[in-house]
């Protein structure tokens, strides 16, 4: 274990308790906002906090600010993010036979292969691009990949769009042209 996982497990032990009970009397729920997601989150700030700096001596005050952000971003992206209103009956019939062809096993077997060859094409580029692309694949907007990478606005900007365009190239010299 490094100096930082030992760091964040130490932090965890001593603020575990009190962090959970911070982020339940927000009620999240009302927002549809999973407790377990925004104390990941909370641990990934924790986490990178203590990446600049190991030895770092993080007060109880800097846990709370640090929960009282994450959970202030939560709540901006579920109102930011509204659910999906529900199907109508002649959508859903339309979705239940794209999902008869998304059960062949052809199509299966070939989205395996995309996929393979997608996250193999992502793990080559250069770590300083692969971070703030995979948060940006996994839905996370360019100012919101600019504050967990600690990055300006402009720089998240360009590493996630030139890892995009890397991958692209990529994928297309793997042969996946139309994908």
């Amino acid at each position: 274990m490094d100096g930082t996982e030992a760091a964040l497990k130490a932090l965890i032990e001593r603020f575990g308790a009190r962090v959970r009970a911070q982020i339940r009397q927000h009620r999240l729920d009302q927002h549809g906002i999973d407790i377990d997601d925004v104390e990941q989150e909370v641990h990934i700030r924790l986490w990178n906090a203590l990446s600049r700096d190991p030895k770092a001596q993080l007060p109880a005050s800097y846990i709370q600010r640090t929960v009282m952000s994450v959970l202030v971003d939560a709540v901006r992206r579920a109102e930011a993010r509204p659910a999906e209103p529900l199907p109508e009956a002649e959508e859903q019939a339309g979705e239940a036979m794209a999902t008869d062809e998304a059960r062949d096993p052809q199509r299966l077997a070939l989205d395996g292969q995309v996929t393979d060859s997608l996250l193999r094409c992502i793990g080559e580029i250069p770590e300083r691009r692969r971070r703030p692309l995979e948060l940006y694949l996994q839905g996370f907007t360019v100012p919101e990949v600019a504050e967990i990478c600690e990055l300006t606005f402009d720089a998240a900007r360009k590493l996630v769009y030139r890892g995009l365009d890397e991958v692209k190239a990529r994928m297309r010299e793997s042969g996946w042209e139309s994908t």
